[in-house]
């Protein structure tokens, strides 16, 4: 009887070799005694760095020096290509040789799993992270970014199950387009067979092998021969060893870009359309350029208005990302960041610190892992951390807020906090629960709430019929001016003028005092003017304390914000383009 090791020994080199060719669709060239070399067939090969070899124990071995570092039988390249069981690799030999006594092994490959067996990997995995990315990789993972994006929207109908999901998640197709959000399709897709990017860049890849340099390590790209679940959607069909060999690395899975402070793509996070296996993947690192270590999703649009506010919305999903996204009133100022886990990462937390983040408003789940976080980043931040309270064991905040279609009224961080404050006593850790409302003034939903307060007062008091604020002259005169050192000095006064505005005195605490109209705080325009809004409140205080408009020339008012002639006109030329819904120049001529 002969069995499934006499087929693979030594006595059968030359019927496995030519058997290899035909089914590899490749030529061997004799490299020595019972040693064979070709290009390797699983990668792009310039090496032949394909090998045939016998062991020590009389068996014929197909090695790769190359990219796969992989070894292999004669029945596990068949199983790779005809994508069989070990048994029908097996016969499939036999036959081919003309045996009539084989007997097969009922066991299974050491090397590669019977494909009716598998699953897709359910077990990520890091790794030791490199330093910084290259211009290069930077701008493929942009352009994936985009080609992903008009793939999703552009193909509404073929990918209308992608667009359902997102929009049950909240999701909608204008976010689609804002965040850049696209889809991969799948490896069982008949038409693009998970390598749509691969396809689109094929030409390129085809052209100069040294393009698909970036894309590879770009984490853009998946090697087939794992020795695992893809294996089997090797393409032998295709010419092209970036089509036959290589596929989507996020093929299956809607794409979330991750862009740094700066707004360029630093890498992807891909989501599965069901809960099955692993649900949500980053890039890996190994043998890649990624780092994922510094990645805050939203951060592009985010790390301004940190800055401004001094506080940010930390939350561990990128749906509750959205989800807290959407309660913003103005979504043009967002302040939230999704830490893409319940862990804010030393690089991360360097990343708020430098933007001079002083409150942290944390919204992960309530589980121990959760908690655990929340503990460390209350112990590690410089500042004040809020926990956004009122979850049970295990439930996520995007859970809290579904039903929810209103947007916060007049949000506002510094009456977040302050009522924080309020209803519940300050904790050895400097951790407090606060509520957040939504809806109109007068019918205020609780959204967010603790399971027992100090007091049970209302987060917000419905705002008095109050048509203007007072303030006092004196509090606002010392910061109303442009003699600062650093843009970092200038952005300290921008922000101690902003809590002397959040303030809304409704009555006059002095005889010198002046009026701002509650439109003009209630839509926070000035936030727009930037350091504009210098040059804004001065003009209103000298108005109003003279009773009439003012026409000074530049020198005067250069002589008044202790700065220069040109400086007084680039200012005035930027106030004049700031959004017009504002009516900046109405509300001072109002005053």
């Amino acid at each position: 009887m002969t069995t499934y090791k006499d087929l693979k020994s030594v006595k059968y080199i030359e019927s496995i070799i030519n058997y290899a060719e035909g089914l590899l669709k490749l030529n061997f060239k004799r490299a020595g005694n019972n040693r064979y070399s070709a290009y390797c067939p699983f990668h792009p090969d310039n090496k032949d760095s394909f090998r045939v070899y016998v062991n020590g124990k009389d068996e014929v071995r197909f090695h790769c020096f190359g990219e796969c570092k992989v070894d292999w039988d004669i029945y596990d390249l068949i199983m790779a290509t005809n994508k069989c069981s070990f048994r029908q690799a097996q016969q499939t030999f036999s036959d081919f040789l003309g045996i009539k006594d084989f007997i097969p092994h009922k066991g299974k490959s050491i090397n590669i799993p019977d494909f009716e067996q598998i699953e897709e990997p359910d077990q990520s995995i890091d790794f030791a992270e490199p330093e910084e990315l290259s211009p290069e990789i930077i701008d493929v993972l942009g352009e994936a970014s985009i080609f992903y994006n008009e793939l999703l929207l552009n193909n509404a109908e073929k990918f209308q199950k992608v667009h359902k999901y997102l929009s049950r998640r909240g999701v909608n197709t204008n976010l689609i387009r804002k965040f850049n959000i696209g889809f991969a399709p799948t490896l069982k897709d008949e038409k693009y067979l998970g390598r749509a990017l691969i396809r689109n860049c094929l030409d390129r890849f085809n052209a100069d092998y040294k393009e698909f340099y970036s894309f590879s390590k770009g984490g853009l790209v998946r090697l087939l021969n794992d020795g695992s679940f893809y294996i089997q959607f090797i393409d032998f069909s295709m010419r092209s060893p970036f089509a036959k060999n290589y596929a989507d690395y996020f093929a299956g899975r809607i794409t979330f870009p991750i862009y740094n402070i700066d707004g360029q793509v630093h890498g992807f996070v891909g989501r599965r359309l069901d809960n099955r296996g692993i649900r949500w993947m980053r890039q890996q690192t190994e043998d890649t350029a990624i780092t994922t270590k510094s990645w805050l999703y939203g951060i592009d649009k985010a790390h301004k208005h940190i800055s401004h506010y001094k506080t940010v919305i930390l939350v561990e999903g990128i749906f509750d990302y959205f989800a807290f996204y959407k309660l913003l009133q103005d979504m043009d100022r967002p302040i939230i960041v999704s830490t893409l886990g319940s862990n804010l990462t030393g690089e991360a937390r360097a990343i708020l610190k430098g933007l001079g983040a002083e409150n942290l408003i944390v919204a992960y789940d309530c589980d121990s892992a959760g908690r655990k976080a929340i503990k460390q980043i209350a112990t590690d931040i410089a500042g004040h951390v809020y926990y956004l309270g009122g979850m049970t064991e295990g439930q996520d905040p995007a859970d809290k807020l579904k039903g929810v279609v209103n947007a916060i009224s007049g949000f506002s961080l510094q009456h977040l906090m302050a009522s924080a404050k309020r209803i519940q006593k300050q904790t050895d850790k400097p951790i407090f629960i606060s509520h957040i409302t939504t809806g109109e003034p007068d019918k205020r939903e609780v959204v967010f709430k603790p399971d027992t307060t100090l007091k049970t007062e209302p987060f917000l008091e419905p705002p008095k019929t109050a048509k203007e604020y007072y303030y006092n002259v004196e509090d606002f005169l010392p910061l109303l001016s442009y003699d600062h050192g650093n843009k970092a000095a200038l952005n300290n006064t921008l922000y101690e003028i902003t809590k002397l505005l959040e303030a809304r005195p409704e009555k006059p605490k002095s005889d010198k005092v002046f009026t701002i109209p509650t439109d003009f705080l209630v839509t926070e325009a000035y936030d727009d003017l930037g350091p504009a809004i210098i040059l804004w409140l001065r003009i209103a205080i000298e108005q109003q304390s003279r009773k009439r408009k003012i026409r000074e020339t530049d020198r005067t008012l250069a002589d008044w914000l202790k700065t220069s002639r040109a400086s007084i006109s680039s200012t005035i030329n930027r106030g004049r383009y700031v959004p017009t819904r504002h009516k900046y120049h109405q509300l001072l001529d109002a005053w």
